[in-house]
């Protein structure tokens, strides 16, 4: 399984989140090719109303075992059903 971590912006407000804040995001990808993956990662986060994507770093998991947080197990196991999910932090990130 892929992994993919980077940021966003959101493009609208949301109860967790404003328009125009920039939120850091981790993606699981059950195609572990990235470059392929690029275009559907892309529309994933479009429909969920994120744009202006910044992909900062991706590495490869090979089981849930690694993961110790109930919110990315939950991701990890949706991408297996679903071939991709994601968790945005609702903290937004502060730009200098």
């Amino acid at each position: 399984m892929l992994i993919v971590n980077g940021s966003a912006e959101c493009m609208s407000t949301s109860t967790k989140q404003v328009k125009g804040d920039r939120h850091g995001f981790n993606m699981f990808v059950k195609n572990d090719n990235l470059d392929a993956q690029l275009k559907d990662i892309e529309n994933y986060l479009v429909a969920r109303d994120w744009d202006n994507i910044e992909i900062t770093d991706n590495g490869l998991i090979e089981n849930i075992e690694g993961i110790s947080h109930s919110v990315l197990i939950e991701a990890f196991k949706k991408a297996q059903n679903e071939g991709l999910a994601v968790v945005v932090n609702n903290t937004a990130m502060e730009i200098n």
